[in-house]
């Protein structure tokens, strides 16, 4: 695709995820992406051949956009410990921005429909689980701290994704009345601390 055709693939993502989470994907047809784009529907197909493959699109978008942004933090962050921390909070904060969104899609979505769709939400989990472990395991490969064996870094990167899961579900979805951020640094705390052992 040329740049232009860059430009139009983004902004067909674009309307599609504003109208998937406001109908549900089943809803929406490429007559209602073609109105919201200004384009016409045989235009749309140049890009996409139905709305599946666009639904498809936009889940497969959405790690390497979360990821992407968790990475901007992190590279941001001065050493470990706020690299580590970093990574925790905006995975934490992305993670309940896009359950939201979820939320919306599944409340105009019948049972059908959500386990139709279930097998491409399971695949955007993975490939994010998947994103995400790289960065992980580029701050844990970093010098200035304990060499860990690829076991042991494996095993601290699901301890460091699954203890961010369990914050942000408790927090969030439980109201539980702990303060995510301080939970956040301790969990950072204690993993740089670990490390430097």
């Amino acid at each position: 695709m040329t740049g232009h055709d860059d430009i139009i693939h983004e902004e067909i993502l674009q309307a599609a995820l504003r109208l998937f989470r406001k109908y549900g994907p089943t809803k929406v047809t490429m007559d209602n992406l073609a109105k919201a784009t200004g384009r016409s529907r045989s235009a749309l197909y140049y890009y996409f051949k139905n709305r599946d493959e666009v639904f498809q699109a936009v889940l497969e978008r959405i790690p390497e956009d979360i990821a992407a942004e968790i990475r901007v933090a992190v590279n941001a962050a001065a050493n470990l410990n706020d690299k580590i921390y970093a990574f925790c909070l905006i995975k934490i904060n992305t993670a309940y921005a896009w359950k939201r969104v979820f939320s919306a899609m599944e409340q105009v979505m019948s049972a059908d429909e959500i386990s139709r769709h279930t097998k491409f939400i399971d695949a955007m989990h993975k490939k994010l689980m998947y994103l995400e472990g790289g960065i992980l395991a580029e701050i844990l490969s970093a010098q200035g701290h304990r060499i860990v064996g690829s076991a042991e870094q494996d095993m601290l990167v699901f301890i460091i994704s699954s203890g961010v899961r369990g914050i942000r579900r408790e927090v969030y979805e439980y109201n539980d009345p702990h303060d995510a951020k301080a939970a956040v640094q301790l969990l950072s705390d204690m993993v740089t601390k670990w490390l430097q052992l």
